[in-house]
């Protein structure tokens, strides 16, 4: 069974931006993807890539999505309203959760960026291509990937083939931190995920959060359960 990638387009910040608004003002379904399709329409010359752009922009901020419960968009929808400065996290978050490929790629470049707080492209697509295969579709969407972290000002190209991280951006908010606790398990697929593991997930490289499991009574989704072996979050 071929891996489903999703993430095949690039983004700009303000097109995440404008798309999670009339989201947030309960636009959703075909009148939403219109009121994308009439924001990037300026951008675009190519209808197939202006569909794919709009699609993916739908996927990550329609209400009506499957992947996740209502509940989950919902409270995504009100952080943006009341932490606005800090909106990239709120968007980073629903992106991991909604796109297993995406959050594969970012952690891999958490993985390599760790020490040096940077990473060469070429070893990158290597990790990436070891575990998705060795094609053109998969080379290409990385490329996306790499390229929105770019737009979305994570990453600088100090040289050809060569990506840095930016400055670490702080998250202090204790409801946003108990969405991303929830984000974090949702990204792999599971219904739960020891507290260990959730923070030192590779994911979160553009961002210092201060996890800490005192402060996710915010999220009712939540379900805390401490074992012998450390705090495991369920679903």
């Amino acid at each position: 069974m071929k891996p489903i990638i999703g993430f095949n387009r690039h983004l700009e910040m303000d097109w995440l931006v404008q798309t999670a608004s009339w989201s947030a003002n309960g636009i959703h379904g075909q009148a939403l993807k219109n009121k994308i399709d009439s924001l990037l329409t300026p951008s675009f010359e190519s209808k197939v890539a202006q569909d794919k752009t709009r699609n993916l922009l739908f996927g990550i901020w329609d209400s009506e999505s499957k992947s996740v419960p209502k509940s989950f968009h919902s409270d995504a929808c009100k952080l943006l309203i009341e932490h606005s400065e800090i909106n990239i996290a709120i968007h980073w978050g629903i992106m991991l959760a909604k796109y297993p490929f995406f959050y594969n790629i970012v952690v891999q470049i958490g993985r390599m960026t760790k020490h040096e707080g940077l990473f060469i492209y070429n070893q990158l697509e290597q990790r990436v291509t070891e575990s998705y295969g060795d094609t053109s579709t998969i080379k290409r969407c990385l490329q996306f990937v790499v390229r929105t972290l770019m737009n979305l000002e994570l990453l600088s190209n100090p040289k050809p083939g060569t990506y840095q991280l930016r400055k670490s951006i702080s998250i202090n908010h204790d409801n946003v931190i108990a969405w991303l606790v929830e984000v974090s398990v949702r990204a792999e697929g599971n219904s739960s995920k020891s507290m260990s593991a959730i923070i030192n997930d590779p994911a979160w490289f553009p961002f210092d959060i201060n996890f800490n499991e005192n402060r996710l009574s915010s999220n009712i989704r939540l379900d805390v359960h401490h074992q012998a072996n450390g705090t495991i979050m369920f679903l």
